[in-house]
């Protein structure tokens, strides 16, 4: 087996992990837009997330 060969088929080993780590990215990013309509309902809530990334809300 030549080197390229054997690159070739490393890479069609590490698609599909990329694509369950995409998979999973995609489910995360959907469910925080999901959420966000009920986190912003309560306000406690939002301030707590402000706080978290260093923000101060009155």
């Amino acid at each position: 087996m030549t080197q390229i060969d054997q690159q070739n088929n490393d890479q069609k080993l590490v698609r599909p992990a990329d694509r369950s780590v995409w998979l999973i990215w995609l489910g995360m990013v959907l469910l925080a837009v999901a959420i966000l309509p009920f986190a912003v309902r309560n306000s406690e809530i939002v301030r707590q997330i402000a706080a978290m990334c260093g923000f101060t809300l009155n």
